[in-house]
């Protein structure tokens, strides 16, 4: 009976390993290997554990509808370059936490905005922290 349980328990885990799994969009993206390994995590917009979300790609000053700063992601090989990935909601075009960092890669924390957006360019995040994320992939403080 053991042999068969075995036998079993090995087909599945054959037939697990054949099948692709997808990463919600809700979770946030793992850095391969993680922060030691000198990798970052993708461009996107993540819904954290802790009801906030992040925003990652890089923060451009976008001047339409007033203006506003924007979290833009995309990569020529899945052909969506430039993509907003989140924007920025409570943040001013000479706002001291943003001004500098602009044309970096960011992480934006925060929560996502609610109701209608009078920009239309993306999903809204009300950020309560902006960090810039260095080559090796860790917020410089």
């Amino acid at each position: 009976m053991n042999r068969f349980v075995v036998a079993v328990l090995l087909a599945l885990l054959v037939l697990t390993g054949c099948t692709s799994v997808k990463t919600p969009a809700s979770t946030p993206p793992p850095a391969a290997g993680g922060p030691s390994t000198g990798t970052m995590a993708a461009p996107g917009l993540y819904d954290l554990a802790d009801g906030t979300s992040e925003a990652i790609g890089i923060l451009e000053w976008v001047d339409l509808d007033g203006g506003f700063w924007a979290i833009i992601g995309g990569t020529e090989a899945t052909g969506d370059v430039g993509k907003t990935v989140a924007v920025v909601a409570n943040a001013d075009k000479d706002d001291p936490a943003y001004l500098p960092l602009a044309g970096t890669m960011v992480r934006v924390v925060g929560k996502r905005a609610q109701g209608a957006s009078v920009r239309g360019a993306g999903p809204e995040i009300v950020a309560s922290s902006v960090s810039q994320i260095s080559d090796a992939g860790a917020p410089n403080q």
